[in-house]
């Protein structure tokens, strides 16, 4: 991010618009003597939506970010030196180069701070910035912390760092700051939120440059901002109000789900889900990479139909007899020279560059992609989806990739790549849902990695390809808390982590010959049986790498923690579904479980899982762990001592046993069935 400011055209004057007829508008000149008119809106009690009027406005109509919202006009009225903006759960006023006072909280918009270095306004195109950017600076409270963003790798406290929200394809890496699902919603515990209606990129300097200012510059032909007030919980609830809720999902999704990368015959995946069974070990879910005629390490497309020589018709009914859903890997991009893409591309189905000419994807020259703002596209790839259901029989698809959208990009709406960057994996899910979920009656589920706001309404979102490391798993688990404290709540991961050199190395020699009984264990087994049993505490608990994840690969006492692991998943499924319909996110990071609480906001590696179980993950060889217990008695669920809260306990657990507590009060009955 750049951090100079010369550049941007400030905020002067603000008073209510003259032309407005309803009185919920006002015109801000900036520094240049550009007018800016701006609707004042409360769409939801609590929150202010300063939307830009103009020919390029942004449009609730269409927009794959935003739910109905109401319209009801602000009241704003001139006060010295500004303005008065009112409403339900709203009170504001801004006076011009003194900047925006929303509610009892925070600073916006304020460039003549003593000690804010940044100045708010517009940032016209430059060589460094393309499109231009409108720039809100936050005055952030001493001792207030940051959250949102959606995926962060560096923990949910963004305060002190920068987050560049901007859909990237990680490349198995961990622990940066770039991310593959990103959400342009910045909040604080000081009361305060920021929600930017954009499908594009955001940047946010969020302390890094000054430790009391935060700069957040979005890239936008139109600026549509939402002001949201309250507490941790408010600020959640009115943010999903604005773009979406999550559906239910069917009860078979939080049973155990099995997989690796990949397994490579029909028969293997039915030996696989026996061999499981007959260790004790339930499979709910069994899931398949390599189904197509073509790689997925490859050619990262699907261009191909299955491979009928190892995925014979019906090969699925073997599994459904044994109660064992499949689940397939897709992606929204073709390969350049294959059939379907010249076929895709004589149609127009494919992204341009204006003139006809597919342009492939940000990071491989090799992959084109489907258009999804296309309808005639859109009612194609919707037929292709059912039709793969009905035919392969499965219930659930890993919808991969999505975040590589050239800048230079032109869809068929109009929109460019740089506007769709985020933006398309949101609406490359909502296609897989609005398909599945037709054809087969609700009864399915997309696991997807990319994504944006209002992603949460289609659980469910995966964490990408981590590394098999102690280190990955840390960073995994600061991802899924921050997705989690960003509104999407239903999230899941690679247990046992993505990949080590070993297993990547190999796995793309077997993509050679696709050779059953091939993949190796390559996860250290300390390492595995913790990372199962965190597993069991997540929204969904789903196995994958490019090694074995199967725990029958592994030696004791690993072997026995997984599958002590998975049996006692099973026996809490009901508990999470009642958790999971409706209200705050299955996993609830410490700081929006207790808000308020300052002890509860250092302990930022721990979670409660809905709304009666703590758990503290292992992150670390020996089995040791410090975390924080709220108030009461705390029962264990998988042996470790007996808990007394509030306040800081060490504990340090065999390799059968796992920091889960259920409040004693409520009792393990709460949470297991049987």
């Amino acid at each position: 991010m750049s951090e100079t400011t010369a550049e941007i055209d400030p905020y002067a004057a603000v008073e209510p618009d003259p032309d407005a007829t309803d009185g919920g508008s006002l015109r801000v000149t900036l520094a240049s003597g550009r007018a800016v008119r701006f609707a004042c809106t409360i769409p939801v009690t609590g929150v202010l939506r300063l939307r830009q009027e103009g020919p390029d406005a942004t449009s609730d109509d269409g927009s794959p970010v935003m739910t109905p919202v109401a319209t009801r006009p602000a009241r704003v009225v001139a006060v010295r030196g500004g303005v008065e903006i009112t409403g339900p759960g709203v009170r504001a006023t801004w006076r011009g180069g003194q900047g925006l006072r929303f509610g009892a909280y925070e600073r916006f918009a304020d460039p003549q701070a003593d000690t804010v270095p940044f100045s708010a306004g517009y940032e016209p195109p430059s060589p460094g910035h393309p499109v231009g950017r409108w720039v809100e600076a936050i005055h952030l409270a001493p001792d207030a912390a940051v959250y949102g963003g959606g995926e962060s790798y560096q923990g949910i406290n963004l305060r002190g760092g920068h987050r560049r929200l901007r859909n990237t394809e990680e490349s198995r890496a961990a622990g940066r700051d770039s991310a593959y699902l990103n959400v342009p919603l910045i909040w604080s515990d000081a009361g305060w939120g920021l929600f930017a209606h954009t499908g594009g990129s955001v940047e946010a300097d969020l302390g890094a440059t000054h430790s009391e200012a935060a700069k957040v510059a979005i890239g936008s032909r139109s600026l549509d901002l939402f002001l949201l007030s309250g507490t941790a919980t408010e600020i959640l609830d009115r943010y999903q109000a604005l773009t979406g809720r999550p559906r239910d999902l069917p009860a078979w999704a939080f049973g155990v789900w099995m997989s690796r990368s990949s397994y490579f015959t029909a028969d293997e995946v039915v030996a696989t889900v026996d061999e499981l069974r007959e260790a004790g070990c339930p499979v709910d879910v069994i899931h398949v990479d390599e189904w197509l005629s073509e790689s997925v390490l490859d050619d990262a497309a699907w261009s191909t139909e299955p491979d009928r020589a190892r995925f014979p018709e019906g090969w699925a009914r073997a599994l459904a007899q044994r109660g064992v859903r499949t689940s397939l890997w897709i992606n929204p991009y073709v390969k350049r020279g294959t059939p379907l893409a010249a076929e895709l591309a004589d149609r127009g189905f494919l992204v341009t560059d204006g003139e006809g000419t597919p342009v492939p994807t940000a990071d491989n020259s090799d992959t084109f992609v489907v258009d999804f703002t296309n309808g005639a596209a859109r009612a194609w790839w919707n037929r292709r989806v059912a039709h793969t259901l009905e035919r392969e029989g499965n219930a659930a698809f890993l919808a991969d990739f999505g975040e590589e959208i050239p800048e230079e990009a032109v869809f068929a709406d109009g929109t460019l790549g740089w506007e769709r960057r985020n933006s398309y994996g949101l609406i490359y899910q909502d296609a897989i849902s609005e398909a599945g979920l037709a054809a087969r009656d609700g009864d399915f589920l997309a696991i997807s990695r990319s994504g944006t706001a209002g992603s949460q309404r289609d659980p469910a979102h995966w964490a990408g390809d981590l590394p098999s490391t102690w280190g990955g798993m840390v960073s995994t688990l600061r991802a899924v808390l921050s997705m989690a404290l960003s509104g999407v709540g239903v999230v899941t991961y690679d247990a046992g982590g993505y990949w080590t050199p070993e297993s990547y190395a190999l796995a793309g020699r077997l993509r050679k010959t696709m050779e059953p009984d091939r993949v190796l264990a390559d996860v250290e087994p300390e390492l595995y049986g913790r990372w199962a049993q965190w597993a069991a505490f997540s929204p969904i608990m789903r196995f994958h790498g490019t090694g074995r994840r199967e725990p029958t690969a592994y030696p004791e006492p690993a072997r026995g923690a997984a599958v002590a692991a998975c049996r006692l998943r099973h026996r809490m499924r009901s508990y999470i579904a009642r958790a999971a319909a409706g209200g705050p996110p299955l996993m609830r990071p410490m700081p929006l479980a207790y808000p308020g609480d300052r002890a509860a906001r250092d302990a930022d590696l721990q979670y409660l899982f809905g709304p009666d179980v703590l758990v503290a993950p292992v992150l670390e060889p020996g089995g040791h762990r410090a975390l924080w217990v709220p108030e009461g008695e705390w029962t264990p669920l998988l042996g470790c001592p007996p808990l007394s809260g509030p306040g800081w306990h060490e504990v340090r657990c065999g390799p059968g046993e796992f920091p889960a507590f259920v409040r004693a009060e409520r009792g393990p009955a709460a949470v297991l069935d049987g």
